[in-house]
C-alpha cells in the first residue's frame, strides 16, 4: 500500500482537535495573493522561495516550524477538520491540500468555489513533485522567479550528491514510526535521500511506500546502519539513551557495531527545498566510521 509521507505524519504525530464551523460572509482585504496552507511541506516551501509574506493561515503542524515573527498567524486546523469559517473570514487566494482527489471533503469544495477560493491540491513524495509543486506554488504566490531560480539551485546540487556514491553502500533502514515499526520502504523522497546519502536502502524489499513490518523481518534485513525518526524530539544524550536500547538490543549488524541513530531533525522527514542540506546530514550519520553511533 502507498501512503503520502506527509499524511502518515499528520496522523502520528498530533491529533486533530478543530471542528468544522458554519460559513460567514469574508471579510474583504488588500489585493494580492493569499494563502492559507494546510501541508507543513508547501509551508515550508512558500517560505524558501521568498513568499511568506502570502501566508495568512496555517495548519497546528506548521506552528513549530515558523520563524518566531510568524507564529501568530491563524490556524484554520487540518485536511480532515477545516475550520471553514476562519477560512473565509481570512479570504485567501488559494487553499493547499495535500490529500487524495476522492478524499477531499465536499463542503470544502463547496466553501472554496462560494468564496472564490482556488484550492490547489498538491503531492510531495518524491523529489520530480517537489518540483512540479514549487512551481505551481511560486504561481499563485506571484515568486515564478524564485521558485525556477530555487528549482535549478537544487537540482544541481543533487546531481553533484548522485556523482559520489560510494562502491559498497552499507546497508539501511530507516524507521519513521516505532509503533507499530513502519519503515521507508521503496519509490518515496526518503528512499531517494538514503541512496544520495551513499546507502543501500534495504527496506525496499518489503514494499513501496513506508510498509509496516515486525521485528523478525527487521532482524533478517539485518541493517548496517538503522535510523530511527523522532522528529522534534529532543537529540539523544549519547549511546544510553533510553530510546536506544531496544534497538542496540537486536541481533543485527547496526547494533553491533553502534550505528543506531535517532533522527530528531524537526524537518527530517518532510520533503522541501532544503533536502539537500538534510541528505547531507544523512550521509554523515550513513558513512561514520562504526563506532560512531548514537545521535547526531
Amino acid at each position: 500500500m502507498r501512503f503520502n509521507i506527509s499524511c502518515v505524519l499528520l496522523l502520528i504525530l498530533m491529533p486533530l482537535a478543530l471542528a468544522s464551523c458554519a460559513r460567514t460572509p469574508a471579510v474583504r482585504h488588500p489585493g494580492g495573493p493569499r494563502i492559507v496552507s494546510t501541508d507543513p511541506s508547501a509551508t515550508q516551501i512558500l517560505l524558501q522561495i521568498g513568499a511568506g509574506r502570502t501566508l495568512v493561515g496555517v495548519s497546528p503542524w506548521d506552528k513549530p516550524l515558523l520563524p518566531p515573527s510568524m507564529r501568530n498567524l491563524p490556524v484554520v486546523g487540518g485536511y480532515l477538520h477545516l475550520d471553514e469559517e476562519l477560512v473565509v473570514q481570512l479570504a485567501p487566494t488559494a487553499l493547499i491540500l495535500q490529500q487524495a482527489p476522492q478524499r477531499i471533503q465536499p463542503g470544502i469544495t463547496a466553501m472554496a468555489r462560494q468564496n472564490g477560493i482556488r484550492i490547489v491540491n498538491i503531492r510531495i513524495n518524491t523529489f520530480h513533485q517537489l518540483f512540479s509543486a514549487t512551481r505551481t506554488l511560486g504561481g499563485i504566490s506571484g515568486c515564478r522567479a524564485q521558485a525556477a531560480a530555487a528549482i535549478k539551485a537544487l537540482k544541481a546540487k543533487l546531481k553533484i550528491l548522485a556523482g559520489h556514491s560510494p562502491k559498497n553502500p552499507p546497508r539501511v533502514v530507516y524507521i519513521i514510526s516505532t509503533r507499530p515499526i513502519m519503515v521507508v520502504g521503496a519509490d518515496n523522497f526518503m528512499d531517494q535521500e538514503i541512496t544520495l546519502a551513499g546507502g543501500n536502502n534495504v527496506a525496499q524489499r518489503c514494499g513501496n511506500g513506508f510498509p509496516t513490518i515486525t521485528r523478525g523481518t527487521l532482524v533478517r534485513l539485518n541493517p548496517h546502519v538503522l535510523l530511527i525518526g523522532k522528529p522534534g524530539q529532543p537529540a539523544a544524550s549519547g549511546p544510553d539513551d533510553p530510546r536506544l536500547a531496544p534497538w542496540l538490543a537486536l541481533p543485527v549488524a547496526a547494533a553491533g557495531a553502534k550505528r543506531v541513530d535517532l533522527i530528531t531533525w524537526p524537518q527530517a522527514q518532510m520533503l522541501t527545498l532544503h533536502v539537500a542540506h538534510l541528505i547531507d546530514r544523512l550521509r554523515r550519520l550513513i558513512l561514520a566510521p562504526a563506532d560512531a553511533g548514537g545521535a547526531r
